[in-house]
Formats: C-alpha cells, structure tokens, sequence
C-alpha cells in the first residue's frame, strides 16, 4: 500500500508539469493520480503483481494533447485456473471509475501473459 501510494504522489507531482494554468495543472494531476490508483490496485487485485515479491509497472507519456497512465502487471497468479482480461463493470469503482476520469482506456495481452492497461488523459 506504502509504494502503491508513493506512485500515485510521483503521478502527482510529474502529470501536470509544463501546464500553466494552475487550476488546469491541479486537475489533470488529481485524475491523473486516482487513475494510477485504480489501475495499480486492479493490478494488484487481478494479477500476480499482487504477491509480495511481485512487481508492476507504472509509466506516464505525454504527447502535445494527451498524458498516458500505463500500467502493466506481472501477468497470472500461477496456478489460477480462470484468466481474466480487464473488463469494465457497473460499479463504481475500478475501470469504471478509470473510464469516468480518462478520456479513452484500452488494454494490450494476452491469457497467460502480463496485461497493459493504458488511460488518456486529454490537456490543455
């Protein structure tokens, strides 16, 4: 929980950089921060990046109109009989909550491998 948090702060202070407006800049870093939240969570929930020894990656690129929150887990918890693919669903939370705060989301694998999830953010 401890890095996971250290991540989102990181996402913070790095997502709004070179955006003037400072009410623009505290945006984009506040959905840019709970979507690395979300998406590091689903990881840790839904793959083997949950175990202790386990990792994900988290990455941030910025194009002239979009910052991208990537984050890519550590593929299957092994032994898991049902593999999974990131799937929106009707509560609140999670991708859902991805899909509200980004302007487009998709993902990239395949079963049995490590997943990307990728979120757009549209800038100033």
């Amino acid at each position: 929980m401890a890095a996971r948090a250290a991540a989102q702060n990181w996402v913070r202070r790095h997502a709004a950089r070179g955006i003037a407006n400072p009410m623009a800049a505290a945006e984009i870093a506040n959905r840019a921060s709970l979507i690395a939240w979300e998406l590091m969570d689903n990881a840790h929930q839904h793959s083997y990046s949950g175990a202790p020894d386990q990792t994900l990656t988290l990455m941030l690129e910025r194009s002239r109109y979009l910052l991208s929150i990537t984050v890519t887990d550590a593929g299957p918890t092994p032994g898991r009989t049902k593999l999974s693919f990131p799937e929106q669903k009707s509560h609140g939370g999670g991708l859902g909550r991805v899909a509200s705060l980004s302007f487009y989301w998709d993902w990239d694998g395949c079963a049995g491998l490590p997943v990307t999830v990728k979120a757009r953010i549209e800038l100033p």
